[in-house]
């Protein structure tokens, strides 16, 4: 990895750790062990940074983007991609989001419509594989529900509702997950969701 791509990467673990706004070039020089002279010929300003890392997680597999076994059920597939959002959100700043939006309106619209894809086409896979096993219901309009499914998710990542209280981000995103689950599923669906759930209940 050359010093420029470091640079990048440990900035987005800078970004969304503490949010856009407060992480400065001091801050980030400091984080790479560089000086702020040599932070400066390898990255113009902080502009250019923030661009170079939401370009960067372009590229990246983010949890929604798991590549699911394709031998495992629509729940098990469910429970996984679940699990990895909880464990990439306990390190995550919802300053970040914030900050791009505010800040930087064209990136921030550039990487939502990435997003946007990505939850889009592994949901839709997901109810699909879910409805054929018997777990889900069919009596749905599938592009309505999984749309609704990413308007929810948003919500959280943007929303000011929750930060005078004491919910972590982990909370939040159970009782999301578990929502929209019971909205597409079946008795046989609700049955194997409550015994998986018992299982890993202590990674939740």
């Amino acid at each position: 990895m050359n010093l420029k791509d470091e640079i990048i990467q440990k900035t987005c673990k800078l970004f969304k750790k503490y949010g856009i706004k407060s992480v400065s070039m001091d801050d980030i020089a400091k984080s790479c062990g560089i000086s702020k002279k040599t932070l400066y010929e390898n990255i113009k300003d902080k502009n250019e940074l923030v661009k170079f890392v939401i370009e960067s997680e372009f590229h990246k597999d983010e949890p929604e983007s798991i590549n699911f076994d394709k031998n495992m059920s629509a729940i098990d597939q469910l429970f996984i991609g679940y699990l990895a959002m909880i464990e990439f959100f306990k390190n995550f700043n919802m300053s970040f989001e914030y900050d791009l939006q505010k800040y930087y309106p064209k990136l921030y619209q550039l990487a939502t419509k990435k997003r946007r894809k990505r939850i889009y086409e592994k949901t839709i896979e997901n109810i699909k594989k879910g409805q054929a096993e018997g777990f889900y219901r069919t009596d749905f309009n599938l592009d309505i529900i999984t749309k609704i499914h990413i308007v929810k998710i948003e919500g959280i990542l943007t929303t000011d509702l929750f930060e005078n209280d004491n919910y972590s981000i982990s909370e939040i995103f159970k009782e999301l997950f578990i929502h929209h689950f019971m909205g597409v599923a079946t008795p046989k669906g609700v049955k194997a969701f409550y015994e998986k759930l018992e299982k890993v209940k202590d990674k939740i």
